[in-house]
């Protein structure tokens, strides 16, 4: 999958929180890409990232996920991680980030 594979969807949930849903394979190549779609979600204050969809995540895209989620704790709001897919729940566990964030898992099942 490359770069262009990746979608980032802009929405509000019904609780007017600003969403971010990501599809595809966040990696090095569209890092910068997922910064600038994060800090666009955060301009709202709470924000949600849909990552139910994600098949991939490597240190670069958790990186700026540990980023976003600091960018918001500095200004008093929330970055909820949405239904993390099993892929990227690995990574955050694995990489020993997983608490850091508040997760919202969502009505759909694994």
């Amino acid at each position: 999958m490359s770069e262009w594979d990746v979608m980032f969807e802009h929405t509000n949930d019904p609780a007017g929180r600003a969403v971010l849903a990501v599809s595809g394979e966040v990696d090095l190549a569209i890092a910068d890409r997922l910064a600038a779609e994060l800090a666009a979600v955060l301009t709202a204050g709470d924000a949600v990232v849909d990552l139910s969809a994600v098949g991939f995540i490597d240190s670069s895209g958790v990186r700026e996920l540990l980023r976003a989620n600091q960018r918001a704790a500095e200004v008093g709001a929330t970055l909820m991680l949405r239904a993390p897919s099993t892929a990227c729940r690995r990574v955050l566990e694995i990489s020993g980030v997983w608490s850091e964030f508040a997760i919202e898992d969502g009505a759909s099942s694994a």
